[in-house]
């Protein structure tokens, strides 16, 4: 195997072979590997010489020390996914991208994103690209704008050059800015970019070539963007956004340079949450606020130590009845976890709930499919803990029918058993 070919691995619960290679076939790329694994990133092994990497609940792109690129997929189609982001507000609607035959997409998702990052990009340079009065330092013999004292103070021996402030009009804007620095982000994540593609970064690099990069933390450069951009850059900061922090930080730049990958299982746990939220009319079901979904231990250092705090993903009520919701990003429905019911059990505990479920992402079609797991009494409290899938394939409006037909259904009222301890 050539030492610059792609690690090519699946996301855990694709039910996918882990990619297995020699270690001196990885030589320093091992320890970025178990590196990227200590942060959650992937999961990497050894048995005898081979290594075996495969992801976890993140998919898209790392750059090894050599050159060399992991890609962590999805069993999500990238087109699902990003229907996904576009429901939680993260990302434009795909309605203004799907009719243009220019638009494409790709398999992978970091692919994906970066080409319609270059479309969207192209579109502001020619409509909507401007220059702006945006506050600017120098020093000059020529005075404009207002003499900043405390440094002229500290350098006299530069006079005649003074310091000062004033405003210009230039491209080095907040949001040119932050553009620009995702333009840069590209060549990384279309390592297999085609001709047109490649002529697209060229062209785009030469026409913000002038732009400044000069960005000394990423998270607040691109909170600013979003919120001073002109009219006609929202979609296009708002790819660059998911280029540049809508991923897993690295730890010395705090931007996502040579990572970029996407939490699927917190994409998944925000939409659940927004589903129930939707049909709050319709159902009854009332979301319960968050610092309500969060159970302190009662010795005194179960309360100030936060890892040990009992968080539910969703919670709701309705009429006397309480319903805990654990949003689980993986396949598991039908083999639920040990793990995953004993933690179930400590929710309806912890929260005094009548029924507790296991949600996973894993069901096809509009239809849902539910498990009766437990049903008991604690003390003479009736509970029933159940798992459930929906379509999160079909997207967010799938799901949303299937969940308003769980929602109505009140089987799990009728037909608890009563088993004694």
């Amino acid at each position: 195997m050539s030492k610059l070919d792609d690690i090519i691995c699946y996301e855990s619960g694709s039910r996918a072979a882990p990619w297995s290679g020699s270690a001196d076939s990885l030589g320093r790329d091992t320890d970025a590997l178990r590196d990227f694994a200590a942060r959650g990133l992937l999961q990497v092994g050894s048995i005898g010489d081979k290594v075996r990497v495969a992801g976890t609940d993140r998919v898209g792109l790392l750059l090894l020390p050599s050159g060399r690129r992991v890609v962590i997929r999805s069993k999500v189609p990238s087109l699902a996914i990003l229907e996904w982001l576009a429901y939680l507000g993260e990302f434009p609607p795909l309605e203004i991208w799907l009719p243009d035959p220019a638009v494409t997409t790709g398999e992978d998702l970091y692919g994906c994103i970066a080409r319609l990052f270059l479309h969207q990009l192209e579109i502001v340079t020619r409509r909507f690209l401007r220059k702006d009065f945006t506050p600017v330092k120098r020093r000059s013999s020529t005075l404009r704008g207002r003499l900043l004292m405390t440094p002229l103070c500290r350098a006299m021996h530069r006079l005649p050059e003074a310091p000062q402030l004033y405003r210009t009009r230039t491209l080095d804007t907040a949001y040119n800015t932050v553009l620009a620095f995702a333009l840069d982000k590209c060549p990384m994540l279309l390592g297999e970019a085609t001709l047109a593609e490649r002529r697209a970064m060229a062209h785009l690099t030469d026409s913000w070539a002038n732009v400044s990069r000069d960005i000394s933390d990423v998270v607040s450069a691109v909170t600013e963007a979003q919120w001073a951009s002109p009219s006609g850059y929202r979609a296009a900061l708002q790819l660059a956004r998911l280029i540049l922090i809508g991923a897993a930080l690295d730890p010395s730049s705090g931007a996502g340079g040579q990572v970029f990958t996407l939490s699927l299982a917190a994409i998944w746990e925000n939409s659940l949450r927004k589903l129930f939220g939707e049909l709050e009319n319709s159902t009854g079901w009332i979301l319960v606020p968050a610092p309500d979904r969060t159970r302190q231990w009662d010795d005194p250092v179960g309360k100030m130590d936060k890892s040990r705090w009992m968080t539910a993903d969703v919670m709701v009520e309705r009429d006397g009845l309480r319903w805990v919701l654990d949003a689980k990003y993986k396949r598991g429905y039908g083999d639920e976890a040990r793990h995953d019911r004993f933690q179930m059990c400590a929710y309806a505990v912890g929260f005094s709930a009548d029924r507790v479920t296991l949600v996973y992402p894993t069901g096809a079609g509009s239809s849902t499919n539910t498990r009766l797991l437990l049903s008991t009494i604690i003390g003479s409290h009736p509970v029933t803990v159940d798992s459930v899938e929906l379509p999160m394939a079909n997207g967010p409006g799938s799901c949303l029918e299937a969940l308003r037909s769980l929602c109505e259904s009140n089987d799990w009222c009728e037909s608890q058993a009563v088993i004694h301890y």
